[in-house]
């Protein structure tokens, strides 16, 4: 894994001469071979890298993973500038608080979440809350705290019982995996607060 835009640029590159390379080798060595076949390479950190692709690339498309919700990883890689642009999230609610440690539980764990690891560790992140970090995961549940191992801050106190919080993935594809409906809202402030209006609703394409 890599978080530094030349060679992120690299990757874009290389991935583009091999699998031209590939072709023509193909073309080469097998009689009545396609030369105009549809050729695939892309990731979602190198998206917006494939920027001078070579002539004879005119049927190549670029398959990016997740770019259209991207998640803590892309995070990490630069291609999501900022929490911001991560647009796939899950709702949880507070169902308990601790005081001693001060702790809150969520009611979404691995089974909303999956167990999948960012370099920047925690089991997910809670949208507008640096501060506070999702530290323990089990199946059903996710505990939080202070993300200040020096602090006493009483985490209930910035999110009492019953407060909804908004969810970043890890990796958001095993994440919506997870649900078997997605609900879009159109929210420009990118608060993902709970009154915001449901535009639609999407149903995924699973089991197939």
């Amino acid at each position: 894994d890599v978080n530094n835009v030349s060679a992120i640029a690299d990757i874009a590159r290389l991935d583009t001469e091999r699998i031209i390379s590939f072709r023509d080798r193909l073309v080469a060595n097998i009689d009545n071979f396609p030369a105009d076949i549809v050729l695939s390479v892309g990731s979602t950190p190198s998206l917006f890298h494939h920027t001078n692709p070579p002539e004879n690339t005119k049927n190549m498309e670029i398959h990016p993973g997740n770019y259209t919700l991207y998640d803590r990883q892309q995070l990490w890689s630069g291609a999501a500038a900022s929490e911001d642009n991560v647009a796939g999230r899950v709702i949880a609610t507070v169902i308990g608080a601790y005081n001693n440690p001060h702790r809150v539980m969520l009611d979404a764990g691995a089974t909303a979440m999956t167990k999948e690891q960012t370099p920047q560790g925690g089991w997910s992140s809670l949208g507008g809350y640096p501060q506070l970090q999702c530290y323990k995961m089990s199946q059903e549940v996710t505990l939080v705290r202070s993300g200040d191992s020096d602090s006493e801050q009483q985490v209930s106190s910035i999110l009492p019982l019953g407060s909804k919080v908004n969810l970043l993935p890890n990796h958001s594809c095993l994440t919506a995996a997870c649900f078997d409906r997605y609900y879009i809202i159109d929210d420009p402030s990118n608060s993902f607060d709970t009154s915001q209006q449901i535009i639609d609703v999407w149903t995924p394409a699973k089991f197939f």
